[in-house]
């Protein structure tokens, strides 16, 4: 016997929809509702360590992006560049799989940016469609739909909607 079951038949026929909450998202004149699935408590710890894990694979992709302009410079300026970039301070430093500039890893700025791709991927995911169709896009497939600006707000909502914060749990 399920625990929902010795709670009575009301909650049987409910647990699924106590399960979701309305989220209304407020973008200036704009308002829109939509449906999240909360996680259980082994699925949300589940999801924020994938999220804080990303793909080593995604990651490099996105690194190989963000450094093509500084090592095609490099390349063309060759190591006389670097010496001249590099004269009164280091700006500019190679390790065996990283560019530092001014003091910023370009691949932490990558694993960054995959962390970010992945929460909105997986946050996404936790989204109920109309239809009752799974919602399973990639970042590239919702970043082609939405804007930045909604993307982010959705994703606030989303998070303010799974992991409350204190003041929002205090008046429960």
């Amino acid at each position: 016997m399920s625990f929902a079951s010795k709670l009575g038949k009301s909650y049987e026929s409910v647990k699924d929809q106590a399960k979701l909450k309305k989220i209304t998202v407020e973008l200036g004149d704009i308002k829109f509702d939509l449906k999240v699935r909360i996680p259980l408590k082994n699925e949300m710890e589940q999801l924020l360590e994938k999220i804080a894990t990303p793909d080593e694979e995604k990651v490099d992709i996105i690194y190989s992006k963000l450094s093509k302009g500084v090592k095609e410079a490099i390349e063309e300026g060759g190591d006389e560049f670097l010496k001249a970039v590099n004269s009164e301070k280091e700006h500019i430093k190679i390790t065996d799989n990283d560019i530092v500039v001014d003091g910023t890893s370009i691949r932490q700025v990558a694993r960054m940016s995959a962390i970010n791709e992945s929460q909105v991927e997986e946050y996404f995911h936790l989204l109920q469609s109309e239809n009752g169709e799974p919602i399973t896009e990639t970042y590239e497939q919702i970043s082609a739909e939405f804007p930045e600006q909604v993307i982010k707000e959705i994703v606030a909502q989303i998070d303010a909607a799974i992991r409350p914060d204190y003041k929002t749990a205090k008046k429960n």
